[in-house]
């Protein structure tokens, strides 16, 4: 304890009795050492002791870091866990637009492909018969195209008016339901009619 260059405060002493079990081993440990005085014996017992509790601290000091980065590994590990979830869902639900969507696009080819094949084997024959020509037939075709859309797209706006009514009845009474939203901007039919003919 005594290897590095020291210097003695001189204008600080502690005096205090000691216990007496503390003064028998201070008296065995100045024996087996050959001390004639009790302050270097004293100064080198402080010193193991203040060296030992500043092993103590720093190794309480560790546990508790240790148990801390652990707290963060666990946290860290349950938040991946449940963005991997998220993700996963997130990847399904993708999946069952994306077919929805092509049964959709199916479902309208179908829907344009036997209209027209219908319009062509009965609507066009008779309006050729009454003298119209093809530009009046397509404009026809055209218009009657664009009032189905018109249909559709005024129906699907008074379904969304009456939801928006709906959650804001739910909303004002405590409600929290935010299912069936629909949210679209309706075409100009007039701008789509191709020199319609009426």
């Amino acid at each position: 304890m005594r290897t590095k260059k020291r210097s003695l405060v001189a204008t600080k002493v502690y005096g205090f009795n000691p216990w007496m079990d503390q003064l028998l081993a201070i008296n065995q440990i100045m024996e087996s050492t050959g001390q004639r005085s009790e302050a270097p014996v004293i100064r080198d017992l402080i010193d193991e002791a203040l060296t030992a509790r500043r092993r103590k601290t720093s190794e309480v000091e560790s546990a508790n870091n240790g148990s801390r980065e652990r707290e963060l590994s666990e946290t860290l590990q349950g938040v991946q866990a449940l963005l991997l979830k998220l993700i996963e869902h997130c990847e399904t639900g993708v999946r069952a637009q994306s077919v929805s969507l092509e049964l959709l696009q199916e479902v309208a080819a179908e829907a344009r492909a036997g209209r027209t094949g219908l319009w062509e084997a009965m609507a066009v024959p008779t309006l050729r018969q009454a003298g119209k020509d093809d530009t009046h037939i397509a404009g026809t075709f055209d218009r009657h195209t664009n009032e189905g859309k018109h249909f559709a797209y005024s129906l699907a706006e008074q379904i969304r008016i009456e939801l928006l009514a709906e959650e804001d009845t739910d909303n004002r009474s405590g409600v929290d339901d935010r299912q069936g939203r629909l949210s679209y901007d309706a075409p100009d039919v007039a701008t789509e009619q191709c020199g319609s003919v009426s």
